[in-house]
């Protein structure tokens, strides 16, 4: 070990002896008797329990009963105020279906995949 590794340790010990002389005992703080409670203290738990009990114990003043005059919801109506913001340019396309014709209006197609010539321009095989 070189001159540098031998001050290194002897300096890293010192910390540690610094260390141990200003951390406590872990066995200390399970010695230690936990404070008694004031007489007082007691006292003034009691008065507070048996406060909230009485509290949350007496009956409930019950309301008197108004009657309201019963709505007919046949004839009432409700907009949201943002309803015109569903509104949008073009909204009525998509509120419809494109009719594109009835099927037999459409060119049939061959089995080879190419549209059918008309009669008049067909070349019969001489």
């Amino acid at each position: 070990m070189s001159d540098d590794d031998r001050e290194l340790r002897k300096l890293f010990a010192q910390l540690k002896d610094e260390d141990r002389g200003r951390t406590p005992s872990f066995r200390a703080p399970a010695m230690t008797v936990a404070p008694r409670w004031r007489p007082m203290a007691r006292v003034a738990l009691a008065a507070a329990i048996v406060g909230i009990a009485v509290v949350l114990a007496r009956p409930d003043q019950t309301p008197q009963i108004t009657v309201r005059p019963a709505v007919d919801l046949g004839t009432t109506a409700w907009r949201s105020p943002t309803d015109f913001l569903l509104n949008t340019p073009g909204s009525e396309l998509l509120r419809s279906v494109p009719s594109v014709g009835s099927p037999d209006d459409w060119p049939s197609m061959n089995p080879r995949g190419s549209a059918p010539v008309a009669e008049s321009t067909r070349r019969t095989p001489s």
